[in-house]
């Protein structure tokens, strides 16, 4: 299997194998047993609602990333797709079919994506592990990001419920949120805004990716 060298300006990741789709998407891994497997890895990305934020934001950000830098920024020597196998192969093509979903919907049918949060048997949604995820990706563009990091006006509205379920070690979040926010009664709820912002951001940066893909 290949994953060619980039993604396109809606964020494809192409993926060239011998056989049929239908053989590749039987040897993948199901997000049950992606989930299990990533946990046993000792990698930052341990499970599939982390891996499902990180993905978002190689999809949306504001440049195209080699799937072999972020595939090596997630999995370490294991993340070298030429010489996967094994359980790694299974799990690298459930991680690609998964970037592909996000990205096909996100083209196509915006209104109808859906993140993977964790949830509790009672139904409580943690949306931490899923931002978390996100916020690891920026890391690999890190400037490139600031438009939206440091914004003021509008925009800084795209990442806020992000960016505030993100909680240091003592349960602060990353940025402060705008004045006259209750970050405690906010956070209740603001997980259903990302299904939102997720398009947006992914608008916002669409013209600096066509620019960057005609160069």
């Amino acid at each position: 299997m290949e994953l060619e060298g980039g993604a396109d300006p809606k964020g494809h990741c192409g993926m060239r194998q011998a056989g049929t789709r239908t053989a590749q998407a039987d040897s993948a891994m199901d997000m049950e047993m992606l989930d299990a497997w990533l946990e046993k890895q000792n990698r930052v990305i341990d499970g599939v609602s982390m891996l499902d934020g990180y993905l978002a934001a190689i999809v949306v950000g504001p440049s195209s990333i080699s799937p072999d830098e972020w595939f090596f920024d997630l999995l370490g020597p294991k993340g070298n797709i030429a010489t996967a196998h094994g359980k790694t192969l299974k799990a690298i093509m459930a991680i690609v079919a998964r970037h592909n979903a996000i990205s096909e919907t996100l083209s196509t049918a915006p209104q109808t994506y859906a993140p993977i949060f964790q949830r509790t048997d009672a139904g409580v949604v943690f949306a931490g592990p899923w931002c978390l995820g996100f916020a690891h990706a920026m890391k690999l563009r890190w400037s490139a990001w600031a438009p939206l990091r440091e914004a003021r006006g509008i925009e800084c509205g795209l990442m806020l419920p992000i960016m505030l379920y993100c909680a240091d070690q003592i349960g602060a979040p990353i940025n402060p949120p705008p004045n006259g926010i209750n970050t405690k009664d906010y956070l209740k709820t603001a997980y259903h805004d990302i299904p939102l912002v997720i398009p947006a951001i992914r608008e916002f940066w669409m013209p600096q990716r066509v620019a960057e893909a005609s160069r």
